[in-house]
């Protein structure tokens, strides 16, 4: 079968089966289904793996290119990096947020009272939960997020950076080189995401200026900016479990600094979460430093 025959299925299997388990989750969503909305997100995140299967009728390397062994040897400063650098940027992007708008940072989380009260947890007076206080529920998550957070969260994300990382960014490399690949694969994944966010309010919320197509724009640069960083681990690693571990450490932590604000707003397009134009600051800087440095290694190669 030729490539573009396999990358043509690949693109079908990987949107249409993961669309319609978003659209059912979002269903569920509206009528009061939490649970059965983030079934489905979590599941719709093994289709990209799913369609490499098909498109390839195997996952094996010989078959796909995809690098799966963990290379522990090589790669054992790389996997602390994976699994720590997420919660540095998130926190340093949130930092950056609550400095420039000090007036939405509350350490006693007010979000996350509304939260809870919401889900029907009584909070007392004091702002304790069972005599615990929410800033310390807040440092909790928090430690949870750094610690084991990341590597649950890795067998889920190797089902997206198998379709994403393994297998369509080094074959859109084939045919356009390694700049366009980066920006093209970083824009259909956040394109990849889009019914949520119409739909569901996902990363960027409700009712802000430009909605839905702006928090549409704004996934797709986050993606393609998070996407490079996610493609350098990957391409120095040659294993597929460190950009998978670095996504599942950014799921864990993304959400985290809308506890600290006063109150859960109705968007959050700036941040602070590492989606938002000030609190993403870190991501894009960085994803733009190894941008530039991919580019320079792949002239260098074509210059040899």
């Amino acid at each position: 079968m030729k490539e573009e025959k396999k990358f043509v299925i690949y693109m079908v299997m990987a949107f249409v089966p993961a669309w319609i388990l978003q659209f059912v989750g979002i269903i569920n969503a509206f009528s009061g289904r939490a649970i059965v909305y983030q079934g489905a997100m979590a599941v719709s995140m093994y289709v990209p793996l799913l369609a490499v299967l098909v498109a390839n009728k195997g996952i094996k390397k010989a078959k796909t290119e995809i690098e799966w062994g963990c290379h522990w040897k090589e790669n054992w400063k790389r996997f602390p990096i994976a699994w720590f650098l997420p919660a540095i940027a998130t926190i340093l992007g949130a930092v950056l947020y609550f400095l420039v708008l000090p007036e939405k940072l509350d350490m006693n989380c007010g979000a996350l009272t509304q939260t809870m009260e919401a889900a029907g947890v009584m909070v007392d007076a004091e702002g304790k939960v069972q005599g615990i206080p929410l800033g310390m529920l807040g440092i909790i998550q928090l430690i949870s997020a750094v610690t084991y957070g990341p590597l649950v969260n890795t067998f889920v994300a190797v089902g997206e950076e198998a379709g994403w990382r393994g297998y369509m960014t080094p074959v859109l490399s084939k045919w356009m080189g390694k700049r366009g690949a980066l920006i093209l694969s970083g824009i259909i994944w956040g394109i990849w995401h889009a019914p949520v966010i119409v739909f569901a309010g996902y990363e960027y919320g409700r009712d802000y200026a430009g909605e839905p197509v702006l928090g549409v724009l704004m996934m797709c640069g986050f993606t393609t900016a998070l996407g490079i960083i996610l493609s350098y681990f990957y391409e120095k690693s040659q294993s597929i479990w460190i950009p998978s571990l670095m996504h599942g450490a950014i799921n864990a932590v993304a959400g985290l600094p809308l506890l600290y604000m006063k109150e859960m707003p109705q968007h959050y397009l700036l941040g602070p979460t590492p989606a938002g134009l000030i609190g993403g600051i870190p991501l894009f800087v960085l994803g733009i430093v190894l941008f530039i440095r991919m580019c320079k290694e792949e002239k260098m190669r074509e210059k040899v």
